[in-house]
């Protein structure tokens, strides 16, 4: 037994040193990629919203419901790169009543490990009103990259048309899974200008060209595993502005994930995160560690045989 038991030992040590490296270099990189059949809704709510009724041409204050789908769009994606992602985005805002405020479509590719922008496969966006725009986008879209780290990253702004800093802020927890808490800021900025009537802002013509302010101040909670947000909370306004005063607000909105939806990410965010974490450290680390200690025992015995 003593003769067959170094050699066995060497076996075993030699197997878990090779399944470590299997498992952090070939299995975890196959399963932190973002996935190619995404089919996903996140809803989000803001009470007490002040929004401007185009009807009616006046600010009326309701309650908001956003519901954002996101479907993989797998014949893009088959046609793109191995690393990239493409997904098709909708979003719609309604007021407490059931009325469609506003609508927008919307087709991003992206990096399936790191999360950020590609501009390929005639990405674009699309307003309430149907004009579809080619989108250059920068920085991460839908989420973080697998392994976010404690550091600002470059999020993209749909509205402002450009990245923001995304600064990290400290380790967190949301209902028990461990996130990593991320702030931006924009503050007030003209995005853009349209023809209004002068009634409406306080002008004596018929129509004025107004500008559009925006502001936005965003929160993300992040399962740094897989690099998704688990939970967010962001106000924004948006205003109508002449000769550099706010006029009317188009939007002011304390937009916020449901519960329901904070609850559905952390039961399934919480075991993916888990499955990654074992795959890139725990289990590598375990059986390395392991096997590296028994073909050490193994070489030991087989030298102390060899000398008696």
């Amino acid at each position: 037994m003593r003769r067959i038991l170094g050699p066995l030992l060497v076996g075993v040590g030699c197997f878990l040193i090779v399944a470590a490296l299997m498992v952090r270099f070939y299995a975890y990189p196959k399963l932190a990629v973002a996935p190619v059949n995404q089919n996903s809704v996140t809803r989000l709510q803001a009470e007490d919203a002040t929004f401007f009724n185009t009807g009616t041409l006046t600010e009326e204050n309701t309650n908001l419901s956003v519901e954002n789908q996101t479907l993989g769009d797998a014949e893009a994606t088959d046609e793109a790169d191995d690393d990239v992602r493409v997904w098709y985005g909708s979003t719609s805002i309604r007021a407490e009543d059931g009325t469609i405020l506003s609508r927008s479509q919307e087709r991003v590719a992206f990096g399936a490990t790191d999360g950020a922008a590609i501009n390929c496969c005639d990405a674009y966006s699309e307003t309430t009103e149907g004009e579809r725009h080619a989108a250059n986008r920068e920085g991460q879209v839908y989420k973080f990259p697998f392994n976010t780290q404690k550091q600002t990253y470059q999020w993209w702004d749909g509205t402002l048309g450009e990245p923001v800093d995304m600064k990290f802020v400290e380790e967190d927890e949301v209902d028990g899974v461990k996130a990593y808490k991320f702030e931006s800021s924009v503050p007030r900025t003209r995005v853009g200008e349209r023809e209004v009537p002068g009634s409406i802002v306080g002008e004596a013509e018929d129509t004025v060209v107004a500008d559009t302010m925006y502001a936005n101040e965003k929160t993300l909670w992040v399962e740094p595993e897989t690099g998704a947000v688990i939970d967010r909370n962001e106000h924004t306004v948006t205003t109508l502005a002449v000769d550099g005063e706010d006029r009317v607000t188009a939007t002011d909105a304390n937009l916020e994930y449901t519960d329901d939806t904070v609850a559905a990410n952390v039961d399934d965010l919480g075991e993916k995160g888990g499955q990654l974490a074992l795959a890139r450290t725990t289990a590598p680390l375990v059986a390395g560690i392991l096997g590296v200690v028994l073909l050490g025992l193994g070489i030991l015995l087989g030298r102390r045989r060899s000398q008696s």
